[in-house]
């Protein structure tokens, strides 16, 4: 046929042949030199995968549900999200930890709707749905270091009085995201007593709390515990103490709307008095409320509580002369429960031995928490050359420091949560200190006769901050040190479980203790 070349046809052929051989060859090199990594030791850091990494091309097979939901914003699409995102969760973390995703996880029942669990011998205030996603319980070998917690909090659940808890710890809660989950979730289930202890300003950025609206005014210099910036350690019950030589001011207002945080009966002041003390003026609403003298011969701390009748407010400090606080408490008529959150971003559990002693202990027994919780060890793992033994006799100091002003309450060491780095391979890994700091504060905590909880193993263990990282929706950001808002959300639910799971064991245990009845009997 005149159009056609044969010669040119068999050339084409023949270099399309070759070609195909060629590239054949290179890919026989490249899976022959793959696997000779898995052969030498010493090539370990070249191996294209190795367990525990994803799938090879995960991602072109695997749909990302949070990327592909779209919605108009109403309830329905909001739970929809919701549920989509645990979904999608679930496949690469797992049921159990997915199930705390969200400030809707679980099923809490309110106290005026609380019913009786039929199903236990004896009855017991927690339902088995509030118990879904229970990934870790808490670790208690004495059987009774929460005693002092639970016969608080079965108090106000009976509507006796108010169980207050105090959180210490780093940038893990600075921002609020655990502890005020752990509030909601706390409140909504025994009762809402009030937001609980606040700084005068923002301390150590970023500072926050949810459910409550403040804010600083004018000139205040502050002075933090974990920097040791204080001659004499008084930094108060939050570890931030606050000066201003005139004009500085601050505010607290309870939300419109929530779950909780709308209402307040009392509003405590924690002062310095000093020599050249100044005045403090308080207004509550926009009226005058008293004010406090500050001036005295020597230095000592004070507290004054202004009461209200239960309701939205506002509280007003405002400033004349020389004026050092540490914080206000926020309170409201019981029962129910109270938690301070005690953020100190770049804390090691040793700082708080910078704080005077007596000092510190007297601001404890004044807020008289039942449960006290100690949550460190996130700053300390990237400690070059760290000695255990050392740590563990810190750790053993810090615990008698904060428990000197209440040693009838219950205590609790929280573990840090994972922190990753950049492994030889380019991979994420577990740093090498977290799970030797984790050992010895259960090893710690079990001989003073505290609870502990391993944040690190409920995460997932080795390894699971870069599970975090790739996880969808994200939980843990790409410093690979710390957790999203969604990522404390999670941890602040599965701390809420496992506490709820130790109370409802306890209750079972303790023929001794009123249940109040079911609604209706």
């Amino acid at each position: 046929m005149s159009g056609e070349n044969p010669v040119k046809g068999e050339v084409g052929t023949v270099e399309c042949r070759r070609a195909i051989v060629r590239l054949a060859i290179i890919a026989a090199v490249f899976v022959a030199a793959a696997g000779l990594t898995y052969l030498i030791p010493a090539a370990e850091a070249l191996r294209p995968w190795v367990p525990g990494d994803d799938a090879p091309m995960k991602r072109l097979y695997t749909f990302d549900w949070s990327k592909g939901i779209s919605g108009s914003g109403t309830e329905s699409d909001g739970a929809l999200k919701g549920e989509m995102a645990r979904v999608s969760l679930a496949e690469g973390l797992g049921e159990e930890l997915a199930a705390n995703l969200g400030s809707e996880a679980g099923v809490d029942q309110p106290v005026a709707n609380r019913a009786a669990d039929s199903s236990a011998s004896q009855p017991s205030l927690i339902s088995p749905d509030e118990l879904v996603g229970l990934v870790r319980k808490i670790e208690d070998p004495s059987g009774k270091a929460l005693d002092a917690f639970f016969r608080a909090l079965q108090a106000s659940a009976s509507g006796r009085s108010v169980t207050r808890i105090a959180h210490w710890g780093d940038s893990t809660i600075a921002a609020d995201d655990v502890t005020g989950t752990l509030r909601r979730r706390l409140q909504s289930r025994f009762g809402d007593a009030g937001h609980g202890f606040m700084l005068v300003g923002k301390g150590t950025m970023p500072y926050r709390h949810k459910d409550i609206e403040t804010v600083q005014l004018g000139q205040w210099k502050q002075q933090m515990g974990i920097r040791r910036e204080r001659r004499d350690g008084r930094y108060g019950y939050g570890g931030v103490a606050f000066t201003t030589w005139g004009g500085g001011s601050a505010w607290y207002k309870t939300v419109d709307k929530g779950p909780i945080g709308t209402r307040a009966s009392s509003f405590e002041v924690f002062f310095q008095s000093h020599p050249a003390g100044g005045k403090v003026n308080l207004a509550v609403d926009g009226k005058p409320a008293g004010t406090i003298d500050t001036r005295a011969g020597e230095v000592a701390d004070g507290f004054r509580k202004i009461q209200v009748v239960s309701g939205p407010h506002r509280f007003d400090i405002d400033t004349e002369g020389e004026v050092r606080l540490y914080g206000v408490a926020i309170e409201d008529d019981g029962p129910g429960v109270v938690y301070d959150s005690l953020g100190m971003v770049g804390a090691r559990a040793q700082r708080l031995q910078n704080f005077d002693p007596a000092h510190f202990a007297a601001q404890v027994a004044h807020r008289a928490p039942d449960l006290l919780v100690i949550a460190f060890g996130g700053n300390e793992c990237g400690d070059a050359m760290m000695d255990f033994d050392i740590y563990r006799e810190n750790l053993r100091k810090t615990i008698d420091i904060v428990m000197a002003g209440r040693p009838t309450a219950s205590c609790m060491l929280l573990a840090p949560l994972d922190q990753g780095e950049v492994g030889p391979r380019g991979r994420i890994r577990t740093m090498p200190a977290i799970p030797l700091i984790v050992q010895a504060q259960r090893e710690v905590a079990a001989e003073k006769g505290c609870a502990f909880f391993d944040t690190f193993s409920a995460m997932g263990g080795e390894g699971s901050m870069a599970r975090w990282y790739k996880s969808r929706p994200r939980l843990g950001w790409g410093d690979y040190r710390h957790a999203t808002p969604a990522g404390y959300e999670v941890i602040g639910n599965m701390i809420y479980k496992a506490l709820l799971a130790s109370f409802s064991e306890w209750l079972a245990r303790s023929p001794e203790v009123e249940v109040p009845p079911s609604p209706g009997t």
